[in-house]
């Protein structure tokens, strides 16, 4: 497998990054929770995650952050403590951040993917799950959910998974790598080499078994 798909917090216009950028309205109540905020928000981009989870903190513990946006904050503090291997306190974070935001996806979704470091595949699917209630055709959940089938032995759900991701992101060469890599395993080498071709097609630099 190609490996998980994650909430990538360096990127402009994720929902964790408009919380650090904008949820926080300036003013003399807010100033030192928005100034954390803003910190963080440069150690998250920096890749420097325990000065983000520091920040994060201090932000979320000076109590000046509105509290329909604490969701955001707690989503992004987790994101950090996962990119340092912290999965229990992240999935911590993100299990408060579902009592502050029932069914809040990026929550589910990353819950999810450390649940899915720890081995703990059941809950993960369980998340994924929960996630597509939202959003039946995100690919990203759906390829999350293959691997976690795949990693429990279960080659046809983790098809099934794998072809739901294509049909909506057909463009993605990983998926078909992946799914590739499920009909390796069922010994099913025609099928496989079919995808890893269209692999090659959609990109020419990816590596694949053919190779």
């Amino acid at each position: 497998m190609r490996g998980l798909r994650f909430l990538a917090c360096r990127l402009a216009g994720l929902a964790v990054m408009a919380a650090l950028c904008g949820a926080v309205g300036p003013g003399p109540a807010t100033a030192g929770g928005l100034d954390q905020a803003k910190a963080a928000l440069t150690a998250l981009s920096a890749e420097d995650y325990h000065e983000a989870v520091a920040q994060l903190t201090e932000a979320m513990d000076s109590n000046e952050l509105p509290g329909e946006q604490v969701h955001l904050f707690l989503v992004a503090r987790g994101y950090a403590k996962a990119a340092l291997g912290e999965y229990n306190a992240a999935i911590e974070d993100y299990s408060k951040a579902l009592d502050q935001k029932k069914g809040y996806v990026a929550a589910l979704y990353n819950r999810g993917n450390a649940y899915f470091a720890l081995h703990h595949y059941d809950l993960a699917i369980n998340d994924y799950t929960k996630a597509l209630e939202f959003d039946v055709k995100d690919a990203r959940v759906l390829n999350n959910r293959g691997a976690a089938w795949f990693k429990k032995g279960n080659l046809q759900s983790s098809m099934a998974n794998y072809s739901m991701a294509i049909e909506a992101a057909p463009d993605d060469p990983d998926l078909f790598l992946n799914r590739g890599k499920v009909y390796e395993a069922l010994g099913e080498a025609d099928k496989a080499r079919e995808d890893f071709l269209q692999v090659k097609k959609l990109d020419p630099s990816a590596k694949t078994p053919l190779d």
